[in-house]
């Protein structure tokens, strides 16, 4: 598990998200029966910035992502920008995929 998966397992373990009480399942693929946080099911940058946005932190990957998804989607609004706002609404928006691939 790498620095920014780390992060959003303890950002996801913040009272602030668990007020939520998603199961971890909605982004991570079980490790086994007694950890739920083994691969990353959704884009770890998009997660960063959405799970910022609810903690109030600032995101590390707020402009990494509103540049990779440049006039994708067919959205004039940037996507770390759509994440907050979706974090703000408390709506819990499509991500990007983690490998980009649907299984």
């Amino acid at each position: 598990m790498n620095a920014l998966e780390h992060k959003l397992k303890d950002w996801f373990l913040n009272p602030a998200v668990q007020y939520h009480d998603w199961d971890p399942a909605l982004f991570w693929r079980a490790r086994d029966a007694h950890d739920p946080f083994g691969e990353l099911r959704v884009d770890a940058a998009e997660l960063e910035v959405y799970l910022a946005a609810i903690i109030g932190a600032p995101s590390e990957c707020y402009d990494a992502v509103n540049h990779s998804h440049n006039g994708e989607h067919f959205s004039a609004l940037p996507r770390a920008d759509f994440l907050t706002m979706s974090a703000h609404r408390n709506d819990l928006p499509l991500f990007t995929p983690a490998n980009e691939t649907l299984h």
